[in-house]
């Protein structure tokens, strides 16, 4: 009645181990252990150890054996009748070009000096919580980041609290204000966020007066530093080049030197050796030189001393950035904590630590940040279909000459079809609010991936890009459909769909042990996550016990649902609260439900629409095992095809097999229904059948 996976029944002399839910079938039925008086205990000793012992009940080893016993294997995955199931597709000449060019247009871009200007400008979004496309509640996204400190603590929204004012970076939030001081401002925020725009859009706003009172300090630990074992070299090393290259500052001058040791100079004229200057001029120059050489050479007391000067001496404002350390090793991100500590002390400068949530609460915990109370400041992701949106503007306008025309020199000639494809791109994302939704939710709040699926749509060998350029030279209105975007999130480079052709989705079909109700354990999970039904705490998090204990009330073991929620955590469809299994390795051993979870954008997606899609079936059937042997012979018999007949034939029958399996699981859970979802997408089928059709005649 409580589902316990294992039942022992002992009268004294004979003992019997069976499994108590059996998914489909009554207790009563099936494989058992039975030892039959005290003479079988002995015989078979090894066996009951196996079984009962602490460590076999630790383990699971009756569970694992008896299950063993019913179901001898998994059926084969269709994929295993593909000749080469991994292989690549590979792009002709066109979708090179095309990829090549929109891969300086789109990703690039911003990394032109001649162009940062215009980009922030035209491309930057304020981050805000509110996106109408984001299937994710209002208040889940508002707390992004509300247990990152483990402290009660809600940090708060940097853009919010930083502004432009009178050619100064001002604080408008009293954590970020006290931070300023002689804290260095933690700034968190997930992967592809955007902390680095947010940095350099706030130095863009400034105007060119204020720009020339101000000294931006970049530094990118991540793809800057990767060469250099001690961070402190590195630092030592590239801020003053910074200050000489972008603004003309040498530091180690002599004449600059001579600037802010001036008191000390003057206590070496009053000094022993200053008495050199009646007596020996040259022996005086000499000495003094000695004296400014040996404080230039204390490297970090001499840049210290110059950033003072600069700051009090000069009146300038000095922001320095120490962005993607939490790209680097542990020990990496700690000392940079403590070269930002040592720095902001000195009152002299903004200083900014960029790092990840899991970062942060792993450093703040066994690390460099636990000797400091630091309240942080956070960056939450701006709409993804927005971002793209923007991006794809600007790129045209770029492409076409309208925006710094000498930036791109040689290559003006070459851009025609990558202009005709960004206008339908754009038009389409723009006219359609289902890609608009796909590309809101799919991305998980990480923009850099979002950028990156759209640059890799351009010229995808899974997508047909000379026909799109030619539909749109011919009507000049031409709407890419969405199962376009998403066949390419899909598959990627690849010829078939399998665990690595892509990054962003997840078959929630799979299954780890042979029992086709698991086809839909990882969609239970993910709908009841966000269903609000079971004890959700504030931040909509579900404690994993009861997951489990929902999912075994389904009819379920704990040993596939603890394999589901590591796989979902892996693949982002859910989440803890500092991204554990997603960027904090947990041992396989762990026990999953110790950990609380909630569903991602990226979860509710798949299980709301495109689970139940043609897109999504069409690629993952030949990726599931399959029970029917008529549907997994039929289906496999397809499996290499790329004819649309085929593969609309080989989909129908993986989708009419999963609908019979659904309804003889006789699932009770109202939050989650599988015929239904296939009803919604039922329009996905439809479209392709029409292209079949037409095809036949």
């Amino acid at each position: 009645m409580h589902g316990a996976p294992i039942a022992i029944v002992c009268n004294g002399p004979q003992l019997s181990v069976f499994q108590a839910l059996v998914p489909g079938h009554s207790p009563l039925e099936g494989d058992c252990y039975f030892f039959d008086g005290f003479d079988d205990y002995v015989s078979q000793f090894t066996l009951l150890w196996k079984l009962l012992s602490p460590e076999g009940v630790t383990e699971n080893h009756a569970h694992r054996a008896l299950a063993s016993l019913r179901n001898p294997r998994l059926p084969p995955k269709a994929s295993v009748s593909i000749p080469e199931p991994f292989k690549y597709r590979y792009r002709n000449d066109f979708q090179e070009e095309l990829r090549r060019l929109s891969s300086f247009l789109l990703e690039e871009i911003e990394d032109n000096p001649d162009l940062r200007g215009d980009f922030y400008r035209e491309c930057y979004i304020p981050i805000e919580a509110n996106n109408r496309h984001l299937l994710l509640s209002k208040n889940i996204i508002a707390a992004r980041y509300r247990r990152v400190a483990d402290n009660g603590v809600e940090p708060s929204p940097l853009d919010k609290a930083t502004s432009v004012h009178a050619g100064n970076i001002q604080f408008q939030d009293s954590v970020a204000e006290t931070q300023s001081g002689s804290r260095p401002i933690v700034v968190v925020g997930d992967v592809g966020v955007g902390k680095t725009s947010f940095f350099e859009n706030l130095f863009e706003n400034l105007s060119a007066t204020e720009k020339s009172n101000t000294y931006f300090l970049y530094l990118n630990l991540g793809a800057q530093a990767t060469l250099t074992d001690d961070i402190k070299t590195y630092v030592l090393t590239h801020i003053p080049a910074r200050l000489k290259n972008s603004y003309g500052i040498d530091i180690n001058s002599a004449e600059f030197a001579r600037t802010i040791y001036y008191r000390e100079l003057s206590d070496f004229d009053a000094g022993v050796k200053g008495q050199l200057k009646a007596i020996d001029p040259i022996a005086y120059e000499k000495a003094r030189i000695e004296f400014l050489s040996g404080r230039i050479e204390h490297r970090d007391r001499h840049l210290q001393s110059a950033l003072g000067h600069l700051a009090y001496g000069r009146k300038k404002q000095i922001i320095l950035v120490l962005d993607n350390a939490d790209q680097r090793d542990f020990n990496v991100q700690q000392q940079t904590f403590l070269i930002a500590q040592e720095f902001a002390a000195t009152r002299n400068m903004l200083v900014f630590v960029s790092l990840r949530p899991s970062t942060f609460y792993v450093s703040k915990t066994t690390g460099s940040l636990a000797a400091y109370q630091n309240k942080i400041l956070t960056i939450s992701p701006p709409p993804a279909d927005e971002v793209v949106q923007k991006r794809l503007l600007f790129a045209l306008r770029v492409a076409r000459g309208e925006v710094a025309p000498s930036a791109l020199p040689n290559i003006r000639l070459q851009l025609g079809n990558v202009v005709t494809f960004l206008k339908a791109t754009a038009r389409s994302i723009k006219a359609n609010d289902s890609i608009k939704q796909f590309l809101s939710n799919i991305s998980g709040g990480n923009t850099r991936s979002i950028v990156e699926l759209i640059t890799g749509f351009f010229g995808s060998p899974n997508v047909d890009s000379r026909k799109i350029v030619r539909f749109e030279e011919q009507s000049g209105s031409y709407r890419i459909p969405l199962h376009e975007f998403t066949k390419h999130a899909l598959l990627g480079e690849y010829a078939y769909f399998n665990a690595q052709s892509s990054l962003l989705a997840c078959n929630v079909f799979d299954i780890s042990s042979a029992d086709p109700r698991e086809h839909f354990l990882a969609s239970l999970v993910v709908a009841y996550l966000s269903s609000n039904i079971g004890a959700v705490d504030n931040d909509g998090f579900v404690n994993g016990t009861a997951i489990v204990a929902e999912m075994a009330s389904q009819g379920f073991v704990e040993d596939q649902i603890t394999k589901v929620l590591q796989r979902l955590a892996k693949k982002r469809l859910i989440e803890t609260p500092h991204a554990h299994y997603r960027e904090i390795p947990v041992p396989d051993e762990d026990n999953a439900a110790q950990f609380h979870f909630r569903a991602t954008s990226i979860g509710i997606y798949h299980v709301r629409y495109w689970s139940g899609s043609f897109a999504f079936l069409d690629a993952v059937a030949t990726d599931t095992p399959i029970f029917d042997e008529t549907a997994r012979v039929g289906v496999s018999k397809l499996a290499a095809s790329f004819e649309i007949a085929d593969r609309l034939e080989r989909t129908q029958l993986f989708r009419d097999y999963l609908e019979t399996q659904w309804h003889s699981g006789n699932f009770g859970a109202n939050y989650y229904d599988f015929p239904d979802l296939l009803r919604s997408q039922a329009n996905t089928f439809s479209a392709v059948d029409s292209v079949v059709a037409r095809a036949r005649h």
